[in-house]
């Protein structure tokens, strides 16, 4: 099994009952291309929006989403944007880089306890994707932004309500996020974090050491590992 980066003991697999899933880029491979479809539609958005120029545009999605965890919350913030018709449009995408993965579907099968999807994107856009992936039957349910009434990842807030909607107890819980921030407030609630190394993006890996306890670069290999020591459940 990947080993973590912390040199202290990581907590043991053996005892979770529930695992926690982020969605983009996670479950399916950065390399699909497909969060590129959805910046180029959040920079068009922003762009048509402000009639900006694209480079404002962009400086703009960037900046709102290293400050309130996403682009939407930003534009929320200060430009009043109704979140649903964002959602819309952003997620108006073509899906069809997303493969079936029967390796996948098969391993979250044998993988004992429930299983959910915590994720900035919303409902609609979980449903397409599960169902391409071929495991939307693998999940108990879905926790996405609005459920968090538009509060995203990794604001801590969040992280208690959506053990409390899905009655998950954080002790006996691990999560997996392609994103190091995003577990700093699982780790803090007592969960189980592991990292899903991807080579979308730069890093600072050292800011969130402490809150990682097991590191992956192959969610399929990860999860037959842990699946074939008995773990969870």
């Amino acid at each position: 099994m990947d080993q973590p980066f912390s040199s202290t003991k990581s907590p043991s697999l053996r005892e979770i009952e529930t695992w926690v899933f982020d969605l983009d880029n996670t479950l399916y491979p950065a390399s699909c291309g497909l969060f590129t479809q959805i910046d180029r539609k959040m920079k068009e958005f922003i762009r048509d929006l402000l009639e900006v120029e694209e480079d404002e545009a962009h400086r703009l999605q960037k900046d709102y989403f290293h400050r309130y965890g996403t682009t939407l919350r930003g534009l929320m913030e200060h430009h009043d944007v109704d979140p649903v018709g964002y959602l819309d449009y952003v997620h108006a995408i073509d899906f069809s880089p997303i493969l079936a993965n029967p390796d996948l579907d098969a391993v979250l099968g044998r993988l004992r306890g429930r299983k959910f999807i915590f994720t900035n994107g919303h409902a609609a856009h979980v449903s397409e994707v599960l169902a391409r992936l071929g495991i939307a039957e693998r999940f108990d349910g879905v926790f996405d932004i609005t459920d968090a009434d538009f509060v995203p990842k990794p604001s801590p807030e969040i992280y208690r309500q959506m053990l409390d909607v899905h009655d998950i107890d954080p002790a006996r819980a691990a999560m997996v996020d392609d994103l190091p921030k995003n577990l700093a407030p699982a780790a803090e609630l007592g969960m189980v974090t592991v990292w899903l190394r991807s080579d979308v993006g730069a890093v600072d890996f050292a800011a969130w050491e402490e809150h990682i306890h097991y590191v992956a670069d192959d969610l399929v290999k990860w999860l037959e590992e842990v699946a074939a020591e008995g773990a969870g459940g």
